[in-house]
């Protein structure tokens, strides 16, 4: 960022394969005061478990789904607003959603319960930073902790579909076609995506639910060819856009 920027014009943590740091790049494009910076393994350190990512005044605020106005709210410093503990958990659920990382997670587990237990993602994903109502987080997180499990059943269908959709982006970079995916391979996968090094895996004994990996599998039997074009369609367009990727040369 311009050193003349001041410290809370938004920065925004970003990669060359993601669609909507591509989008959201695309709409915000010359706006002055915003530092687009590709993600790095140090932002690792700042809880960027998904891009894009937006910081302000050196702070996570949030992570996918961003929108333009988000980005202007912030460096407009018109962000903060009411949040109830209602919305502060449907917000939470969406960004789950949008992440792959914490997706496959809570898929691991079958619950939301192991994110609440981090009181920043929590404050992020509930968009109570970037709303100014941390005490939305903190009701968000004890319904959390409580009925982590019954949340994510609820959620369970779009969690396995948007699951899919990541592994498809993983078979498209491989080269690989979705009658490569059956249960063991959509198990192995997995527990690979939900953890790093050890750190994840469930007590006392880690594993893949028989009934999520023949789903997993069984979504991309059904759905893979047509996800597999979505993601090809995205990347030409990204490939395409020489302004956006020279942000990563």
């Amino acid at each position: 960022m311009p050193a003349h920027h001041p410290k809370w014009f938004p920065g925004l943590a970003i990669t060359y394969t993601c669609a909507s740091s591509w989008k959201l790049h695309r709409a915000l494009r010359g706006r002055p005061g915003i530092s687009w910076v590709p993600a790095s393994i140090a932002h690792l350190r700042r809880s960027v478990l998904g891009v894009p990512a937006v910081f302000a005044s050196g702070r996570l605020v949030l992570l996918d789904p961003v929108s333009p106005e988000d980005v202007e709210a912030l460096s407009s410093g018109s962000s903060a607003g009411p949040l109830t503990a209602g919305e502060a958990l449907q917000n939470f659920v969406a960004g789950v959603l949008y992440n792959q990382a914490l997706l496959s997670l809570v898929v691991l587990h079958g619950s939301f319960s192991p994110i609440a237990e981090d009181r920043e993602l929590v404050e992020v994903l509930t968009r109570a930073r970037f709303k100014g109502r941390p005490e939305a987080a903190e009701e968000a997180a004890e319904e959390l902790a409580d009925g982590g499990r019954a949340m994510f059943e609820e959620s369970y269908e779009r969690a396995i579909k948007a699951l899919a959709f990541g592994m498809a982006r993983e078979l498209y970079w491989l080269g690989l076609k979705p009658g490569d995916v059956d249960e063991r391979f959509a198990a192995a996968w997995l527990l690979a995506k939900a953890t790093v090094g050890r750190i994840g895996l469930q007590f006392p004994r880690p594993g893949v639910d028989k009934k999520t990996a023949a789903d997993l599998a069984a979504v991309i039997e059904e759905r893979g060819e047509a996800y597999l074009a979505k993601v090809e369609e995205e990347q030409k367009a990204i490939a395409a856009d020489a302004d956006f990727l020279s942000l990563f040369s």
